[in-house]
């Protein structure tokens, strides 16, 4: 396993309709349709919260013990926004961690310079898709905060890799942004870069140097929610206490082996190249269970690498190495599908 995704924190600043973040009601107001940045902090109360230090320090501690070399800032939120961000990425430099940071680039004005400086950050991903959900005049602005800092760091940091990401492919109501954006990435790099090829193979189109377009469809967040009120639907009963009788015993209730004789072909890259923590200490399978669907443990009270050998954990892996989809949370996955 060579990648952790430590949550540093759930809070964000934009209401992407596409993110499990932006159906979440916010207290933040409103300004040229994103949330003023200073306002984030106000989302800690509640379900809203930031990662504190020594919980990030076990979260390292732990990504070291189980031999990761990557560490990624992401699950839901918006990292930069952390009152610590630049702090945690200095606590990485002391490590041989290096850090794949995915932003939404609101705040890079602020955090450019720093991410810049920092031996630790190997690699930004720009959801630049988010944009197309902004006021224009907003989204341009936001746009051209990114593309000066990729051409800063073209020359200041040519090691830096940069995905600007457009994953909204098919999305007939994006086309018109992200016919902008090519636009003007033409415009300020001086290259012709036409992403008519895509497919499932072929999604990363290099714009110069290790700065590269990133396209991709928009993917459904799993949800074992989704599929209750699917059930509802159909007359069927479920109830919420299944979920965390599967993912902390054995496999072994009445309730776990009804739902194990559904078992659904496919497989996941879970538990096999990366397992995420979560901003209050939960660790989780996949980069995708911002809920918690899946808790195998608490890092707070047990080693990574302890977690990672709970029966529970080992059971899902195996699964997924004999193609079995076997936690229910896995069956509600389209994602996984991308995985032959």
């Amino acid at each position: 396993m060579n990648s952790v995704y430590i949550e540093i924190t759930n809070v964000c600043n934009l209401h992407c309709s596409f993110c499990p973040c932006g159906k979440t009601p916010l207290s933040a107001t409103k300004n040229e349709g994103e949330h003023a940045l200073d306002s984030a902090t106000q989302q800690s109360a509640g379900s809203r919260t930031f990662m504190p230090s020594e919980l990030f320090e076990k979260c390292i501690a732990g990504a070291q013990e189980i031999g990761a070399t990557n560490v990624y800032f992401h699950v839901l939120g918006e990292p930069t926004l952390h009152p610590g961000f630049v702090h945690y990425v200095k606590k990485l430099e002391v490590t041989p961690l290096k850090l794949t940071l995915t932003t939404n680039g609101t705040t890079i004005e602020r955090t450019g310079s720093q991410m810049l400086a920092s031996p630790a950050v190997r690699q930004v991903n720009f959801s630049t898709h988010a944009y197309a959900e902004l006021p224009r005049e907003t989204a341009v602005r936001y746009l051209q905060n990114v593309l000066d800092f990729c051409q800063i760091a073209n020359i200041e940091r040519p090691d830096l890799y940069i995905n600007l990401r457009l994953w909204n492919v098919g999305a007939e109501e994006a086309s018109p942004w992200n016919s902008y954006m090519l636009n003007r990435i033409r415009e300020t790099f001086n290259v012709e870069v036409t992403p008519g090829h895509f497919c499932s193979r072929h999604k990363s189109f290099n714009i110069t140097g290790r700065i590269y377009l990133h396209e991709d469809t928009r993917f459904e967040w799993p949800s074992l929610e989704d599929r209750r009120e699917k059930k509802d639907e159909r007359g069927e009963s479920r109830t919420d206490k299944h979920t965390y009788l599967y993912d902390r015993a054995e496999q072994s209730c009445t309730e776990c082996k009804d739902e194990r004789s559904k078992i659904v072909p496919g497989t996941c890259r879970a538990l096999d190249t990366h397992v995420a923590i979560l901003h209050d200490g939960r660790v989780v399978a996949c980069c995708l269970d911002h809920s918690g669907q899946i808790t195998l443990g608490d890092i707070k009270e047990q080693s990574l690498a302890e977690i990672l050998g709970s029966p529970a954990a080992r059971n899902i892996r195996e699964g997924f190495a004999q193609h079995e989809l076997r936690h229910p949370f896995c069956q509600t996955c389209t994602f996984c599908k991308r995985f032959k």
